[in-house]
């Protein structure tokens, strides 16, 4: 079993239970204001950041696939590889700590044509921190993904899609917009990794935002350690199905530049 964090009692969908799967706990003097109103739903989330983009209204048989929490030498090669082998590109949601770790796969995503995106410095529950905080994440985050791909830092994910209105006020004043997701891949593994990817990409349409992990290890202030074999292991699944159903996946910036964000 693994620890979450204590909550009210709420009603979990697909969504949130992607936010809750194995996550450690985090020491409550890193988030003294303790457990608020997470945004655990498309529309908790929607209400604090009307302008997040949870998926893409196209006309292109498109779908972003999106990676977080890496990169993690476990598992982001493996990942890569499957990604090559059904034709798809990805955008990589880094945590900027991980990429100083390990720049030769950050530079191997960019290569293999793939994007980076911001996903914080450190992996801080930024609706638990302060605003210069906030700010202080964000703003390095940017700077690792960019020395790698220029134009990565003009969207970032929250961890665990947690967010507030300070912190979607700070993401827009820095120029920077943030990326939740429709569908995610871990809330299906319940059932098995290939039962994972059948059902989650059974569900695809164009214009979703799929949104799984390729990280694993996070160190510094707000550490993790999880296991994301599974998840490797279900991309095969996803992917076929994906390509069964005449559909593609590309990183997100190319979705968000052929539809309108909603």
């Amino acid at each position: 079993m693994f620890e979450t964090v204590s909550r009210r009692s709420v009603v979990l969908g697909a969504a949130s239970l992607c936010a809750l799967v194995a996550w450690p706990r985090v020491d409550e003097a890193l988030h003294p204001g303790g457990p608020g109103r997470e945004t655990d739903s498309p529309a908790l989330r929607h209400d604090v950041d009307p302008h997040g983009i949870t998926r893409v209204a196209t006309t292109r048989p498109w779908v972003a696939l999106t990676f977080d929490d890496g990169p993690d030498p476990r598992y982001t090669p493996a990942v890569l590889d499957r990604l090559r082998e059904f034709g798809c590109r990805a955008t990589f949601f880094a945590v900027g700590s991980n990429v100083e770790a390990h720049p030769d796969l950050a530079a191997r995503i960019v290569a293999e044509g793939h994007r980076l995106a911001n996903h914080t410095h450190d992996h801080l529950w930024l609706d638990r921190v302060d605003q210069a905080t906030v700010s202080d994440q964000l703003r390095r985050g940017a700077a690792a993904v960019q020395a790698f791909d220029r134009s990565a830092a003009e969207l970032v994910r929250p961890p665990r899609g947690w967010t507030s209105r300070a912190v979607a006020a700070t993401t827009r004043g820095l120029g920077l917009r943030s990326v939740f997701w429709s569908t995610c891949l871990e809330s299906a593994l319940r059932d098995g990794p290939g039962a994972a990817g059948d059902e989650i990409g059974a569900g695809l349409r164009r214009g979703d935002v799929v949104l799984a992990h390729d990280g694993g290890r996070v160190v510094g202030p707000n550490p993790q350690d999880i296991d994301r074999s599974r998840t490797v292991e279900a991309l095969p699944a996803l992917l076929e199905r994906l390509r069964g159903a005449g559909l593609r996946g590309v990183p997100v910036q190319e979705l968000v530049a052929a539809g309108r964000p909603r």
